[in-house]
């Protein structure tokens, strides 16, 4: 019980002490705005857990997979329009963007650890080792994300510190493809390699790198398709953004 509790809060929310410190060492950050997203995302997972039942019939049964879809993939255009502002310089237009991702990002990790944590509870053993892996698991959480508030700080160069936040952000987006294929909205997959004998998913350092970079040890064709698309979006999203805000500019000036 104590190591399942540990293992299961780093995997649903560890992501959001990730994200807190990637955000808060990009440029223009603010505490204020991270902590509220973070409070607003923690108490539309709460309404949304006492409607679980009625959400979970929505869509013959694919719900609460496809509002978690759809609020990944408005991560991802903010996460555009982000990386756009902090390109062009534009800092302090991103904070209400960095709310954003943090609501979404906790909306989707505490619901899913809220669905486990009270399922836990009703089990006759739980008690002391649910109460004291929630407090490890909290430890860890914490000190790997001041850890890599640190790391990511230190760079010098900012764009590897946006290109970092894309890598992360590209592993939770591509947890869309298994979100699909839990109500069969895609086909089963083959996969495409198998790496579980170096670092298998279900091994601390498997959970950790899935958490970090979405590392599968076996993953599927529609998993590194999202995946590399999620990547390559920020970059599509700026260069097409200035391409139209040169063509009105251009169309202003002939007129």
């Amino acid at each position: 019980m104590l190591i399942n509790t540990v293992i299961l809060f780093i995997r649903d929310t560890l992501p959001v002490f990730l994200l807190f410190s990637f955000l808060l060492a990009q440029q223009g950050s603010n505490v204020r705005y991270l902590l509220g997203g973070t409070l607003v995302g923690f108490l539309l997972a709460v309404g949304l857990y006492f409607n679980l039942s009625v959400v979970s019939e929505w869509f013959e049964g694919g719900g609460l997979e496809l509002i978690k879809t759809l609020v990944l993939v408005v991560m991802l255009a903010g996460l555009g329009e982000f990386i756009r502002r902090q390109y062009q310089g534009e800092s302090d237009a991103t904070l209400g963007l960095s709310a954003l991702l943090m609501v979404g990002i906790t909306f989707i990790n505490v619901i899913h650890f809220m669905i486990y944590l009270l399922a836990y509870w009703s089990a006759s053993e739980a008690g002391t080792s649910l109460i004291l892996g929630n407090v490890i698991g909290l430890g860890i959480s914490l000190s790997v994300g001041v850890l890599l508030y640190v790391a990511v700080a230190a760079m010098r160069i900012w764009i590897i510190k946006l290109a970092v936040l894309t890598v992360f952000f590209a592993g939770q987006i591509a947890g869309i493809a298994m979100l699909l294929e839990q109500i069969n909205l895609l086909p089963n997959q083959s996969r495409l390699w198998d790496t579980s004998a170096w670092v298998a998913d279900d091994s601390e350092y498997g959970h950790f790198l899935n958490v970090l970079i979405g590392y599968e040890a076996t993953p599927t064709g529609a998993y590194m398709l999202i995946y590399v698309a999620s990547v390559l979006f920020p970059v599509a999203y700026c260069y097409l953004r200035s391409l139209l805000v040169g063509k009105r500019q251009l169309t202003g000036e002939l007129r």
